[in-house]
């Protein structure tokens, strides 16, 4: 097992420092010490220079080259309690008979960034705060991991850090993202994290600082703002779900959750949505856009026949099922239990969709859901003030189609559990019961095609 190379490595004769070491036997190994003569047992070699700093500098670099040392990464170099973090994360699933070399490696970056002691008895320092604190952080966790195997299941010490809002938002992001959840989601708990951390004008904060007391000034500062009900109610549930993850991982101990059951009034009430007129979806049908931009013409006849989320509809993919084309709407996931679903292609859609192949998705230019949705906003808008109702703008957007397309079947006679099967929605009370069950989950594709067919075909 290679031991770690220590800075007294370093020697000086006269006005030169040298890099002096015995020759280990693993160090033989090495590609520098293949040829080197079996007899020599020392290795020395002069450093030129008599200033301690670049001596050490120099040895630093020699010792890398010969692999002697390991370079230092190439990802950006964490410190303080994510070091620690980072490392006791990776370690865990280190075998046994790695963790030491995986420590000595630690040590020779931790001795590497303290400069040495002068000739006339300066002391020591710190000459690389980065690399200091990394390493640092490193060998604590590598022992707190060994302690803890040797320990067994009666292991119990406490975490030497205290866990940050921000590092817990990133760490349960990246469980949500190994369980499959939408990016859409988890960019929201990112967005309520950085909400929160503006509001207390602070980079990052210990989320065990989180109290009640501060949590109502959040509160009062957000009526102050006007901020949506909604959008601050979101935020709350996922700082909420962030501080849950954090005790269930251990970083705190019986600590209630300050995000739940807060009393939260006062706050700007959502922005009721219309579902488009015949006149306006009449009026964006003959659009330059609709008849030439080929990402707009797509999104409007599939929003308007189809009803789904504009996510959805970037991220749907064409099925056949019994023999009818359709769209498979979040199957990797959705919005909720209820958003996978099978909405068969209206007769209509064939015309205005490039080429449909079972397991393909539509084919946009755009490179996500939200740079599409701005474009058709801007498009709306303009739309809208054309006809003189730009007034009334903020309760249209892309959500309009759905509403409009709910209001449709309803009209013509389907009911809101019928209805379900294609929105996503979740049913009613009735679609609950042991024969709503029956009779509703799952409605056959004839019978969903049928409803489909019964949309209102805009004139040419």
């Amino acid at each position: 097992m290679p031991r770690k190379y220590r800075k007294d490595y370093i020697s000086r004769n006269g006005n030169n420092y040298y890099l002096q070491f015995h020759i280990s036997e693993w160090m033989r190994q090495l590609p520098a010490f293949r040829n080197y003569p079996d007899g020599k047992k020392n290795f020395k070699k002069t450093l030129r220079t008599d200033d301690p700093h670049l001596a050490a500098q120099r040895a630093n670099a020699m010792l890398i080259d010969m692999q002697i040392k390991q370079p230092p990464p190439s990802k950006p170099v964490t410190v303080g309690a994510e070091a620690f973090m980072e490392t006791l994360q990776h370690v865990e699933s280190v075998p046994d008979e790695q963790l030491e070399p995986l420590y000595d490696a630690y040590s020779d970056l931790f001795h590497s960034s303290i400069a040495p002691e002068g000739e006339f008895g300066e002391r020591s320092r710190i000459e690389d705060e980065v690399s200091f604190s990394h390493a640092k952080e490193g060998m604590e966790a590598i022992q707190r991991e060994m302690r803890r195997r040797k320990a067994g299941k009666f292991f119990d010490e406490p975490m030497p850090h205290k866990i940050t809002l921000k590092y817990a938002a990133e760490k349960y992001m990246e469980e949500m993202a190994s369980e499959g959840r939408p990016k859409k989601t988890q960019s929201k708990v990112k967005n309520a994290a950085k909400r929160f951390l503006e509001f207390r004008e602070l980079p990052d904060m210990e989320l065990e600082r989180i109290s009640p007391k501060l949590l109502k000034q959040y509160i009062n500062q957000a009526r102050i703002e006007n901020r949506a009900e909604s959008t601050f109610k979101n935020d709350i549930h996922y700082l909420g779900s962030v501080f849950n993850w954090a005790k269930q991982d251990g970083w705190l101990e019986n600590l209630p959750n300050p995000f739940r059951d807060l009393r939260i009034t006062g706050l700007k009430s959502k922005t009721e949505r219309w579902p488009f007129s015949h006149e306006m979806l009449v009026r964006m049908k003959d659009m330059p856009e609709v008849k030439e931009d080929h990402d707009i013409r797509q999104l409007f006849w599939i929003s308007y026949f189809t009803g789904m989320r504009i996510s959805e509809v970037f991220s749907a993919k064409y099925k056949t099922v019994d023999g009818v084309l359709c769209f498979d709407v979040a199957s990797e996931g959705g919005k909720t239990a209820s958003a996978r679903r099978i909405i068969p292609l209206h007769s209509w859609l064939h015309d205005f969709l490039d080429e449909p192949n079972d397991g393909d998705t539509v084919q946009f230019k755009a490179t996500s859901a939200t740079n599409l949705g701005k474009r058709f906003g801007r498009f709306k808008d303009r739309v809208l003030e054309d006809m003189g109702q730009g007034g009334d703008k903020r309760h249209y957007g892309h959500h309009s189609f759905r509403h409009g397309f709910i209001t449709a079947l309803l009209a013509a006679g389907y009911n809101e559990v019928e209805i379900a099967d294609l929105t996503g929605h979740k049913k009613s009370n009735i679609g609950r019961t042991e024969a709503g069950k029956t009779y509703f989950h799952r409605q056959s594709i004839s019978k969903l095609n049928q409803m489909i067919g019964k949309l209102r075909e805009l004139p040419h």
